[in-house]
C-alpha cells in the first residue's frame, strides 16, 4: 500500500505508515476509532484527523474498502484487486473478500423494471465464519 501511495504522490510519513500497518494487520474490518488505537502503538502522536484522511486517500486509490456494517457504523478493510465483495462474520467481524460477481442478470432485471441505467453496485454478505462455527 505504501508504494502505491508514494506512486500517487503522497508523502511517506510515519503517521501514514502506522495507519497502513495497523490496517493490514487487522483480520477484521476496523473502525476509524479502533484503527487510531492500534496505530498509536506505532506512533503515539497520531491524531484522528490523520486516520480519516489516510483512509479517504486509501479508499480513493482503491486500496481499502469501506464496509457498511449492520449497526450503521463504517469499518475499513484492505481491498483485493479487481471487483469483489466482502463477506463479514456476524460473530467475530472477520472479513474476507469474495473475488467475483455474477449478478449481471439481476442488474439487467433492475434496469428493465425501473428504467434506471445501473452504473455500479455494492454488495456485502454477512454470515458466520468457519472458526466461529467450530466454536458453536
Amino acid at each position: 500500500m505504501l508504494g502505491v501511495l508514494a506512486d500517487a504522490g503522497f508523502s511517506d510519513t510515519r503517521a501514514r505508515r502506522a495507519v497502513v500497518s495497523a490496517l493490514c494487520e487487522s483480520r477484521t474490518g476496523v473502525t476509524p476509532g479502533l484503527l487510531l488505537q492500534q496505530a498509536r502503538v506505532r506512533h503515539a502522536g497520531l491524531g484522528q484527523v490523520t486516520v480519516y484522511r489516510t483512509l479517504e486517500i486509501l479508499e480513493r486509490l482503491g486500496l481499502v474498502r469501506k464496509l457498511h456494517q449492520e449497526d450503521g457504523c463504517s469499518a475499513y478493510a484492505p481491498a483485493s484487486s479487481g471487483h469483489g465483495h466482502p463477506v463479514i462474520c456476524r460473530k467475530c467481524r472477520s472479513t474476507v473478500e469474495y473475488d467475483g460477481c455474477a449478478i449481471d442478470s439481476v442488474l439487467r432485471d433492475v434496469s428493465a423494471r425501473t428504467g434506471y441505467r445501473v452504473e455500479s453496485h455494492w454488495l456485502e454478505l454477512f454470515g458466520v465464519c468457519p472458526a466461529c462455527r467450530r466454536n458453536e
